[in-house]
């Protein structure tokens, strides 16, 4: 890998060449320019931080809709074995075998309810450790 070095563009075109990437950033308060950078002493082209926090955010969000979206449309459905196990036990029950799918099928709604504000409340404790985290990496570079 080559040598890189920093440098800031004022707004004339002048470059000021900087012994480093954090010396550069300051000076551009200094000459009001651009931070650009060269590689084994070729052209000079402008310098792009990285946005790497940005996508990893953006990969979580779409982790945690995919994964309320799956939990949401799987669960609360009446299947089989809930239609099996009220013509067994109705007549036990006290009910009709409508009124007991009724009944049972209403449970696994609840339960599906339950299980996607579970994954919210996941979200949302995942994305206040992701920005703290942040936060800290923020500060220690300052």
């Amino acid at each position: 890998m080559g040598t890189v070095t920093y440098a800031v563009r004022d707004r004339e075109g002048t470059i000021h060449a900087e012994p480093s990437r954090k010396a550069a950033q300051r000076s551009t308060k200094a000459y009001g320019g651009l931070i650009v950078r060269n590689k084994d002493g070729g052209e000079w082209k402008p310098w792009k931080p990285r946005r790497v926090f940005l996508w990893v955010f953006l990969v979580i969000q779409a982790a945690f809709i995919a994964w309320i979206i799956t939990g949401a449309s799987t669960g609360g459905g009446i299947n089989a074995s809930v239609v099996a196990q009220c013509h067994t036990q109705a007549a036990g029950m006290n009910m009709t075998q409508a009124q007991c799918v009724s009944c049972l099928g209403g449970a696994s709604k609840a339960g599906t309810a339950v299980g996607v504000g579970l994954i919210v409340v996941l979200w949302v404790v995942v994305d206040f450790l992701v920005g703290l985290t942040y936060g800290i990496y923020r500060l220690v570079r300052r």
